[in-house]
């Protein structure tokens, strides 16, 4: 079922990639593809290896994939492709505004309430 679940779930492991490759972007502000591909292999192998496999060739094209697959992030609840991602954290001032954001949306979520 290429990492699709009844009833709507999601493989667990692709879940833990996900989450891997998300923050690999926002702690590595200006990222492209080749060096989130790259760094995501050598910084969380068994992420990488868990959900896509150990075959190289295997590898780069699930991580090409996933470049153009939508994130969820828990924290605001905004979607985007990790590609997109990855231009919202072009720089350091860039990231630094999704922090604010984020705590704000913690904030909100503490008083009972919701952002949208």
């Amino acid at each position: 079922m290429n990492g699709e679940y009844p009833f709507n779930e999601t493989d667990p492991l692709m879940d833990e990639l996900k989450d891997a490759a998300f923050e690999y972007l926002l702690l590595n502000p200006g990222s492209e593809f080749g060096d989130w591909q790259q760094d995501l292999i050598e910084q969380y192998p068994t992420e990488v290896v868990d959900a896509l496999g150990s075959n190289p060739d295997e590898v780069y094209a699930g991580l090409a994939d996933l470049w153009e697959s939508d994130y969820n992030d828990p924290r605001t609840g905004i979607e985007q492709k990790f590609c997109e991602w990855a231009m919202s954290f072009a720089n350091e001032y860039a990231t630094g505004i999704y922090y604010f954001h984020a705590d704000a949306c913690d904030e909100l979520k503490r008083l009972g309430r919701s952002i949208t």
